[in-house]
């Protein structure tokens, strides 16, 4: 790991930042936080941003909670204003008028299960949810369509403990350790992008300069505190099994394949957190 301090620099200067983001997605997503959060303080394993392999891309979801073995789907929204459905699409009314048409989240979330049964060869029956996260939202909407469940926010535990309940106990469970799912990289600005990191490892070095590695599999979270002055970043990682470690960084990047079909290389240098 060993090189010249100046290469060092210009590498750290030249370094890949992140892919620009629309604002939708940036606003989806700290409503996401708000869900993930209150997930994580009620069940035992929460994986976001789910994908299945589907034609030459992915299909995602943005939660699955496996509890018992029970695999619960959860796809979060966060319109705002009276929600209502009208044959194969929703409706949006806001307070200043604004009426739109959405596309359903019953559709592409019974699609997603489909797949994902498929994928991982599942005969069990996988429950999908649908939250409505905006505090301000009006559901005009039965508490079920086409076998997905909806539900605000505020009601989405008790959701979820029910399905677990209800869920055939003599099915297969499914193992956290199969699910395939994107990580989400942050900027310090909290811009982020997300994706399926490719690389089989990360490489960076212990406080003593012994080589290591992270292996994406095994990571839960990495924060990424920038030693300006040194050229390098302390890497506090945390992994699946609960154990932590820190590690360095001088100049490593991941790879990204975005959803879209894009692949991309953003260096560590220049983010702040990395979801898994």
């Amino acid at each position: 790991m060993a090189e010249s301090f100046f290469r060092r620099v210009r590498r750290r200067l030249t370094a890949l930042p992140l892919p620009e983001q629309d604002e939708g997605k940036s606003f989806g997503a700290r409503g996401e936080e708000a869900i993930y959060r209150l997930l994580r303080e009620n069940f035992e394993c929460v994986i976001r941003n789910v994908v299945v392999p589907w034609g030459d891309g992915y299909l995602e979801k943005d939660f699955l909670v496996i509890q018992k073995g029970v695999p619960v789907v959860l796809e979060i929204k966060n319109w705002k204003g009276r929600i209502s459905a009208v044959d194969d699409h929703f409706c949006q009314d806001k307070p200043n008028g604004t009426h739109k048409d959405l596309k359903s989240p019953v559709a592409n979330t019974k699609h997603f299960i489909s797949e994902m049964k498929a994928f991982y060869d599942l005969d069990r029956y996988i429950t999908g949810i649908v939250v409505f996260a905006e505090p301000d939202c009006v559901l005009d909407l039965p508490p079920e369509m086409e076998g997905i469940v909806l539900t605000p926010a505020t009601k989405l535990v008790g959701a979820i403990r029910a399905a677990v309940k209800n869920a055939d106990k003599e099915s297969e469970p499914l193992d956290p350790a199969r699910v395939l799912h994107c990580a989400r990289l942050y900027s310090g600005g909290r811009e982020f992008c997300k994706g399926v990191i490719v690389d089989k490892d990360i490489p960076c070095y212990t406080e003593d300069g012994m080589e290591a590695s992270l292996n994406p599999l095994f990571v839960q979270y990495v924060n990424i505190d920038h030693q300006r002055l040194r050229l390098r970043d302390k890497l506090t990682v945390t992994f699946t099994n609960g154990s932590s470690g820190i590690f360095y960084n001088h100049c490593s990047s991941v790879t990204l394949h975005c959803l879209d079909g894009d692949i991309c290389r953003v260096a560590i240098s220049r983010l702040k957190t990395i979801v898994f």
